[in-house]
């Protein structure tokens, strides 16, 4: 069954990435077919038989990320400070500090590197996997992708309070968290303290998002 599950993955997300390749511009397509992986929930989604909400594409080169973002502001029909974007080949296309996002392709240019580099920063462990070349690869445990429990990277050593802030989301999806996970969070928010941008975060977030 998980081999099964694998190869229908594999075969999924390489449609999707030859799909996204070819509304690249010419000369960055071979670049980006190269440099990019694809990761985060997705991967868990398929694996569960649920349709992605978005698909999420990291590459290796900032360079290469600059130059996506150079030739989509191009093409974008609004810009701003925070936000640009219009439609693109009839595509929405939104452009942020964080990322290139074509309808439900996602190109990340926030995290740029290998994806141990990238990935081994993720909230959790069930998103800790990623596709390449033919391949779907777990940094993890397939355990925790083969379950509904959510657990804490404690190798993240960033965000702890965007972290604790996702959490809802993923227990809207269906998954459940103990309090042995929240504790580990807490605690490691206890050792890093907290940063001006996450007081920001909680200073915006709307008080019901953390429940009673």
């Amino acid at each position: 069954m998980h081999n099964e599950k694998i190869n229908k993955i594999n075969n999924e997300l390489l449609y999707v990435k030859d799909n996204l390749i070819k509304l690249l511009p010419e000369e960055l397509q071979k670049e980006f077919f190269d440099k990019s992986y694809i990761s985060g929930g997705c991967i868990y989604s398929l694996y569960h038989g649920k349709e992605p909400k978005d698909y999420d594409f990291f590459v290796e080169s900032n360079y290469l990320v600059e130059r996506l973002r150079d030739y989509f502001l191009k093409q974008a029909t609004y810009t701003g400070e925070v936000r640009s974007g219009g439609l693109y080949n009839g595509i929405n296309m939104t452009i942020t500090q964080n990322a290139i996002t074509l309808g439900k392709y996602q190109i990340i240019t926030q995290w740029v590197g290998k994806p141990e580099e990238v990935i081994n920063q993720f909230d959790f462990l069930h998103n800790m996997t990623y596709w390449r070349d033919g391949k779907v690869v777990c940094l993890s445990d397939w355990k925790f992708v083969s379950g509904s429990k959510i657990y804490y990277n404690k190798g993240r050593a960033r965000d702890i309070v965007g972290t604790i802030v996702r959490l809802p989301r993923f227990v809207e999806r269906g998954m459940t968290v103990s309090n042995k996970e929240i504790s580990k969070m807490l605690l490691r928010l206890n050792d890093v303290g907290f940063s001006e941008r996450e007081i920001e975060i909680l200073e915006n977030n709307q008080l019901e998002h953390f429940g009673s």
